[in-house]
């Protein structure tokens, strides 16, 4: 079953996201704080027509999606494995014949200054048997009788290696997938590792030490709309103590209206020039967005982020209500402010085009506009300025816009006011006396136009 929210949660989980982001980063301006409350009162609305129906409407039954062709993904992995190796461990593997000393050196960047040096010359064998060791199967490579060996090696069509003492790795790194059968084949022929090669074994040990990709699994997964709902039933309300000090005086002195708390355990890492990050609050909106991804052939590495979304509660909206895990109203003095579970979807696309390819897609199918204030034939819960972002700067300009992320961050959780470049260095040095030694990161993002629109105060669609 998915989590349902009450309709008090619904209600203020909606509104949060028009709060949060209207004032971000305007410092109190009149028009924003209009529009933030008119869009407040619209999306509540919307809210509580959405979860009646929800309470009241079965479950469509999924169908089952046609999966494009693997071909085109496969064709991009080596350079997808190039790119996740050099941006986030500064790993660049040298064209050429590659060394035991470079390949060592990568091993520690990959798997920490305790990964093994390679023995000897470079080849399939001494790079699987570093690589068994680097990724932590070496005493399960070390429990293989030799007649176990000869078994597993037979089982993958492997020919026993010249150096018995190398069979025992090769099978250990088949059994857990570090290597492919093929590639034990290479493995035990003692051939060469081309830079491609080192490429895909060093993308392996991370995947094996789960220092990779972080995510559910792809749109055109069939079990990708359960494993997203079992990931969402998880998610409860968190905190940080200096982080919650700083973002409710940030509040109180009206540097932002609200902000959101996120947690690095959740982290996509996902690869920043293929990514976009889609908030909403409601589950079912992220189900039929898959489903639409998978409707016009768009595929993406899916996760799900939980945002815990904090602004203030505004006592004409009713008394405050009970806390549930999902939803609470804290009072400081005067001041209520509203924890409400929200999420992130972060889509990691196949290709830039992909990735382009969503604005219109979103804009067609999941973005109220005024004529449609009903969304009929848009996606349930479809906003009037729904919110997406990247931090891809070679965006087509007429589609996305430059804002910044001021992210205050301590341990694992940060916080994230949203401010746009003109209010950029206010917003900042304000955060800075607010956070003391905590950092504060502005960080660049380019969302979509709807969203920027609202954030300027400028269109309420």
């Amino acid at each position: 079953m998915r989590k349902k929210l009450t309709t008090i949660t619904v209600i203020a989980a909606a509104s949060m996201t028009a709060l949060m982001a209207g004032g971000c980063g305007n410092n109190g301006n009149s028009q924003t704080t209009a529009a933030v409350e008119t869009m407040a009162s619209e999306t509540a609305t919307e809210a509580v027509d959405a979860a009646e129906a929800e309470e009241t409407t079965a479950a469509a039954s999924e169908t089952e999606e046609v999966k494009p062709e693997e071909g085109a993904s496969q064709a991009g992995s080596g350079a997808a494995d190039e790119e996740y190796l050099r941006v986030f461990f500064d790993v660049e593997v040298a064209d050429g014949t590659v060394d035991a000393s470079g390949f060592s050196e990568n091993l520690k960047k990959v798997a920490g200054e305790e990964a093994p040096e390679v023995e000897g010359d470079l080849t399939w064998a001494s790079g699987v048997k570093a690589a068994v060791i680097a990724a932590d199967y070496e005493e399960l490579a070390l429990s293989y009788p030799q007649e176990k060996v000869e078994e597993r090696l037979g089982y993958y069509g492997v020919d026993t290696p010249a150096d018995e003492a190398d069979g025992a790795y090769i099978a250990c790194a088949m059994d857990v997938d570090l290597i492919t059968p093929e590639e034990g084949g290479f493995a035990a022929a003692q051939d060469e590792l081309t830079k491609a090669d080192a490429e895909k074994l060093l993308m392996n040990i991370i995947k094996a030490n789960g220092d990779g990709r972080n995510y559910l699994g792809m749109a055109s997964d069939p079990d990708i709309y359960g494993k997203v709902d079992q990931m969402w039933n998880s998610f409860i309300i968190f905190d940080d103590g200096q982080l919650s000090e700083v973002g409710k005086t940030a509040v109180e002195q009206q540097v932002t209206t609200g902000y959101g708390i996120k947690s690095a355990a959740y982290d996509a890492r996902f690869l920043p020039e293929l990514t976009l990050q889609y908030g909403h609050s409601d589950i079912k909106h992220a189900h039929q967005l898959i489903g639409l991804l998978n409707s016009e052939n768009i595929d993406a590495k899916i996760q799900l982020e939980p945002k815990i979304s904090i602004y203030q509660y505004l006592l004409e909206w009713g008394p405050v209500p009970d806390p549930t895990p999902t939803y609470e109203v804290k009072q400081f003095g005067d001041l209520y402010l509203v924890y409400a579970v929200e999420y992130d979807l972060k889509l990691e696309f196949n290709s830039t085009e992909d990735m382009l390819r969503f604005d219109g897609v979103i804009n067609e199918f999941a973005k109220k506009n005024e004529g449609n204030e009903e969304a009929v034939g848009l996606l349930y819960g479809s906003w009037w300025q729904p919110l997406y972002s990247t931090t891809k700067a070679d965006m087509p300009e007429d589609a996305y816009h430059q804002i910044v992320d001021c992210v205050v961050t301590n341990g694992m959780y940060s916080i994230h006011p949203f401010a746009l470049p003109e209010n950029k260095d206010s917003v900042v040095s304000q955060l800075k006396e607010l956070a003391g030694d905590l950092e504060v990161t502005p960080i660049d993002r380019y969302c979509n136009t709807a969203f920027y629109s609202y954030l300027k105060g400028e269109d309420y669609q």
